[in-house]
């Protein structure tokens, strides 16, 4: 059946059809796109935060480390220093001048002790 002045392959109607096919896929389309969109921003936005967690506990950590390296650094100066105490109170001389600070003496040696004078409110 053909309609005069119309190509075969056309029916009267048929435009409009596909013209709302048309519409309705370009509809169904964008939504899709809005819904993986919103999907995606869901996931990216949940993402982003334990990054930003993350980030914050590293920095944290790094400054954690930083003090205890500091504080590693104080403590083998210090044990240093102690060990070089130590060896020179090793020593004859060393045992006798610590034995000396705290009072005590050879026998038959008389002993000095030199106390300082209490501090007044008063000066002349």
């Amino acid at each position: 059946m053909s309609y005069r002045n119309t190509p075969k392959h056309r029916y009267p109607g048929s435009s409009s059809k596909r013209r709302r096919r048309g519409v309705l896929a370009a509809a169904m389309y964008w939504l899709l796109i809005g819904i993986v969109g919103f999907v995606v921003g869901r996931f990216a936005l949940a993402f982003g935060d334990n990054v930003l967690m993350l980030a914050r506990e590293a920095r944290k950590h790094r400054q954690e480390i930083a003090a205890l390296r500091q504080e590693t650094e104080w403590l083998r100066e210090q044990n240093a220093a102690l060990r070089q105490e130590a060896q020179r109170l090793n020593t004859r001389s060393g045992i006798i001048l610590e034995a000396r600070k705290q009072g005590y003496g050879f026998p038959g040696e008389k002993l000095l002790v030199i106390q300082q004078p209490p501090a007044s409110s008063t000066t002349p």
